[in-house]
């Protein structure tokens, strides 16, 4: 299954965030697995929540820059922002496989200094996405 994953996110930023914070103490990376995502039109789920360092080269402005590179693809942004600072994001990106739609899900927490990162691919379209996830289930 990472061997999928990788694949999916060649060619975006987004993936350096994954590879660098995916296995680091206090990050939370989930991945679910094809049984579950069936019922939701879903080939690949991905998730990362994490705490950005505060400095070096992997801090919040490396986060920010890769999430921009590959909001630039975007056919879709919806964006909340306040006081110039990107809160939360969610990127429809071009599909590269007919037929198979990909989002970008990102927010970020100032409280908790944290970040949330989540990757979908599959056949469900921008409407679909955002009735699950705002589903009550």
């Amino acid at each position: 299954m990472v061997t999928i994953s990788i694949s999916a996110q060649e060619g975006l930023y987004i993936g350096d965030i994954f590879a660098h914070y995916g296995k680091r103490h206090g990050s939370t990376m989930v991945q679910l697995s094809a049984d579950v995502l069936k019922a939701y039109d879903i080939t690949l789920y991905k998730s990362l929540s994490f705490r950005p360092d505060a400095s070096g080269p992997y801090n919040w402005t490396w986060i920010m820059a890769c999430v921009d590179q590959d909001k630039h693809r975007a056919k879709k942004i919806k964006e909340t922002v306040f006081d110039g600072n990107l809160k939360s994001g969610y990127y429809q990106l071009p599909q590269v496989k007919k037929g198979i739609n990909r989002f970008i899900l990102f927010k970020t927490d100032d409280k908790r200094k944290r970040a949330t990162l989540i990757y979908i691919e599959g056949t469900l379209n921008s409407a679909e996405l955002v009735s699950m996830l705002f589903s009550k289930k």
